[in-house]
């Protein structure tokens, strides 16, 4: 139970991807007892040990959280998940070390508070988690390493995410493409096969969850606690899916789907996938009347009938432009052009001369040179408004995918250099 991608939602940390303890206080269970077994060591992790008590306490946490039956079959099929993401909080947890950071109590208390707020729980959480016979110390711990892995991931990785206009409008080329086709509302629980020899246990956790789930398990709370998918700690959800935006095997699923159906387990190259319908609707753009265009222009008037050379200079000017913020300085170098700013521009109702120059043009990106009655022009697009596409939520989104992917890369490179000893059914 991997939390890797979970935390990089946590960036804000205005929300945990802990305990979604959504039913009323009075519904929670109570988690039996820990055994009164002696302590062994259930795994070596580098210089760390994870032990037979790390393991019933962590297990103890994720049945309150999730809402699970506290039973000896519910248990044995999350007790791989569970000492999978104790093996990768410790080498989380390691990393964070070596880079020398650190997570103070008062970080700590503020994530707390926010688990406590989300769930309208009164007083302390950790005293709220020991009444129902889990552990205010397994709690801690998770947090303080979900936040030093969220410390990692933005100091090493964050900066390297860069996201090009062109992948955006390639977003919104896609989006176009489906208008009038379905969309859903989907939320996802992801268990990941990193190792092929983990292939049959990782199904068998999958197929316990649903048929939980299909008695009536809350699915915020296992994808909060259980999923490695990227709306983890928004309890799985992934928002509005267009037709086709996923792999074969999901859009599939989603295709054959009804909202309030919980898919079986949905094999794909990640690992499996459950999926939760939650709605459905055909894909709409929006209102056209709604859409703008921010532009600039840059003109030179003709001088002597130099029309040959004005044009020649502004296929120039455009290879060295670098962006409206700058279009001043860049026209420094080209003597006789002026900035204008000709402000927000609506495709619908503009000339379709101008609009037709500036259609398909990313933001950032020039219209080519224009041969007017007075002289060349080039039209440069600051901005968009695409009349209900957000492009700001589309960059977020493919950051956020970009950073994900680097970050399970880090982990599993954590993984292959790590010295890893699972003793848990040896002999010690």
């Amino acid at each position: 139970m991997t939390r890797m991608k979970k935390l990089l939602v946590l960036l804000a940390l205005l929300s945990f991807p802990l305990p979604a303890l959504a039913q009323r206080v009075g519904q929670l269970p109570t988690v039996a007892p820990a055994s009164n077994i002696s302590t062994r060591i259930a795994a070596v992790v580098n210089d760390n040990v994870i032990t037979t008590t790390d393991l019933d306490q962590r297990m103890r946490l994720a049945i309150l959280s999730s809402g699970l039956p506290d039973n000896a079959e519910v248990r044995a099929h999350l007790l791989p998940q569970i000492l999978r993401g104790l093996i990768d909080e410790q080498l989380e947890a390691q990393e964070a070390k070596r880079l020398d950071l650190s997570v103070s109590k008062e970080e700590i208390d503020e994530a707390l508070a926010h688990i406590a707020k989300d769930n309208n729980i009164q007083g302390s959480m950790l005293d709220f988690v020991a009444a129902h016979g889990a552990s205010a110390d397994a709690l801690t711990n998770e947090i303080r390493d979900s936040l030093l892995w969220s410390k990692v991931v933005q100091r090493e990785l964050r900066p390297n995410i860069e996201i090009g206009d062109d992948e955006i409008d390639a977003v919104i080329d896609r989006i176009r493409a489906d208008a009038g086709k379905e969309e859903f509302l989907v939320s996802e629980i992801l268990l990941t096969v990193d190792n092929p020899k983990d292939e049959d246990q990782v199904r068998q956790t999958a197929e316990n969850l649903v048929a939980q789930l299909k008695s009536g398990a809350n699915f915020s709370a296992i994808a909060r606690q259980f999923s490695q998918g990227a709306g983890a700690a928004q309890g799985g959800d992934m928002g509005w899916i267009q037709q086709g935006q996923l792999s074969p095997e999901l859009n599939r699923a989603l295709a054959a789907a009804s909202p309030g159906e919980i898919s079986d387990p949905i094999r794909t190259s990640n690992g499996f996938h459950i999926l939760a319908v939650r709605d459905k609707r055909t894909v709409s753009l929006g209102d056209p009347a709604k859409a703008s265009i921010n532009l600039m222009q840059a003109f030179r008037a003709y001088a002597n009938g130099d029309k040959d050379k004005a044009m020649q200079e502004a296929a120039r000017l455009r290879a060295s432009f670098k962006g409206c913020a700058s279009l001043n300085d860049t026209l420094a170098s080209f003597p006789g052009w002026k900035a204008q700013k000709l402000g927000d521009m609506n495709p619908a109702k503009a000339p379709e001369w101008l609009a037709s120059k500036v259609q398909g043009v990313a933001v950032g990106g020039s219209s080519e040179p224009l041969a007017t009655d007075k002289g060349a022009a080039v039209l440069f697009v600051c901005s968009r408004d695409e009349s209900g596409i957000n492009r700001d939520a589309i960059m977020h989104s493919i950051g956020t995918e970009k950073l994900e992917l680097q970050a399970r890369r880090l982990l599993r490179d954590l993984h292959r250099n790590a010295y890893l000893d699972v003793r848990l059914g040896k002999d010690s």
